[in-house]
C-alpha cells in the first residue's frame, strides 16, 4: 500500500470513491448478514429447546445450547474478506477505472472536499484515500458498528459531501 503523500489527487479521489462505496455496500451486506445470522441462531435455539423438551420426557439428559459449535472468528473474518473481494470486483466493474468517463467523473472539483474531509480525521486505520485491503475495509465496518465517534463523524461528513458530487453515468 502506497503512503498517502505519494498518491496523486486522482488516485486519492479514485480510492475514496471506491472505498466509501464498498464500505457503504459492506454495511448494507453486514446488516443482512447479521439479520440472517440472528434468525438462524434463534431458529436453532428454538429447535434445540423443543428437542430437549421432548427428550426430557423420554428420560434422557437435555443438551445444552452452548454445546452447539459457533463459527470461529477466523471463519467469520474469511467470510467478511470474501464479501469485500466480491464487492471490490462489482465496484471496479461498475466504475470501469481508468476509463474516459471515470476520469472525467473524478476530475470534478467537488471531490477535493471529500479528500480534505478524510485527511482531516485521524483514525487507527489507513485513510480512505489509500488503496485499502479487504481487512482494512472490514476494520472500517467493524469500527462503524462499534460506534467509533471519530469515524462516525467522518462518515456523516462524507455522507453530506457525497450529496454535492456528480453521479457517474454507467453505460450498459
Amino acid at each position: 500500500m502506497a503512503a498517502n503523500h505519494d498518491l496523486t489527487r486522482d488516485e486519492k479521489v479514485e480510492n475514496l470513491v471506491t472505498n466509501f462505496s464498498m464500505i457503504m455496500m459492506g454495511m448494507f451486506e453486514g446488516v443482512f448478514a447479521a439479520m440472517a445470522s440472528g434468525l438462524a441462531s434463534a431458529l436453532t435455539k428454538t429447535a434445540e429447546a423443543l428437542t430437549d423438551a421432548f427428550d426430557e420426557g423420554k428420560g434422557s439428559t437435555p443438551k445444552k445450547v452452548e454445546d452447539s459449535a459457533p463459527e470461529t472468528e477466523a471463519e467469520v473474518n474469511a467470510k467478511v474478506k470474501e464479501v469485500f473481494s466480491g464487492l471490490r470486483k462489482e465496484v471496479d466493474e461498475g466504475f470501469s477505472h481508468g476509463g474516459k468517463s471515470f476520469n472525467a467523473f473524478i476530475s470534478d472539483p467537488s471531490f477535493d472536499e471529500g479528500v480534505r474531509i478524510v485527511e482531516s480525521h485521524k483514525l487507527k486505520l489507513p485513510r480512505l484515500t489509500e488503496r485499502l485491503s479487504d481487512s482494512d475495509l472490514a476494520g472500517y465496518v467493524a469500527l462503524i458498528q462499534n460506534g467509533d465517534p471519530e469515524l462516525s463523524k467522518m462518515m456523516q461528513e462524507l455522507g453530506e459531501w457525497q450529496k454535492t458530487t456528480p453521479r457517474l453515468e454507467q453505460r450498459g
